[in-house]
């Protein structure tokens, strides 16, 4: 029999596919439930409303993100110029329509088009991975690694601001070329910036 944890990570994972490929608005309560195999009880003994249950997605795939997906290479002890670029490598090439297949992110950037509240929960989760590629700059210079004339605040956010533009490619044609053509021109331009 699965236990309690077992349900609430089949809602959240059934959220994160049904938001992918329905989007937010076009999935409902009953859908989340079929796709998930819990009942309603089940699903309001963890959740008080699909908004919360929306936030626990965002949490869970931002998560991933971060501690298993391209971000976790920022934690390694390489060079600090080494470590941005094995981020881009790691980076996606092309963000799908859902979650399956997918960049991480895509469903939290998604939802955060259609509603305020996802708006700013992703702004608020994303804040401390701007934090700390600016810190790795910052020290990254301080330590005589990155040229002086860098501004790490700038840096870190053309990083992520070039990270988060991946997620609207499949919007724009020939999105595989912008996105090789961007993280080609990042990775160069790191690289210039190597002491």
């Amino acid at each position: 029999m699965p236990s309690h944890k077992d349900s609430r990570q089949r809602l959240v994972q059934a959220a994160l596919e049904l938001f992918g490929c329905r989007g937010y608005h076009e999935t409902g309560i009953a859908d989340i439930l079929r796709e998930s195999g819990c009942t309603r009880g089940v699903l309001y003994y963890y959740f008080s409303s699909k908004e919360e249950l929306g936030y626990a997605a965002m949490d869970e795939e931002l998560r991933a993100l971060f501690e298993q997906g391209a971000a976790s290479h920022l934690q390694s002890d390489e060079h600090p110029i080494d470590r941005l670029s094995r981020t881009l490598d790691a980076m996606p090439t092309v963000a799908g329509p859902g979650v399956t297949g997918s960049s991480v992110a895509n469903v939290s950037l998604r939802m955060a088009t259609v509603h305020d509240g996802f708006r700013n929960r992703l702004a608020e989760r994303v804040a401390p991975a701007d934090e700390q590629v600016e810190e790795i700059v910052r020290r990254g210079v301080a330590d005589g690694k990155i040229a002086d004339s860098v501004n790490p605040r700038v840096l870190a956010h053309v990083f992520i601001t070039m990270g988060a533009g991946i997620h609207v490619a499949p919007l724009l044609h020939r999105r595989e070329v912008i996105w090789e053509d961007a993280r080609g021109w990042l990775k160069e331009y790191l690289n210039s910036l190597r002491k």
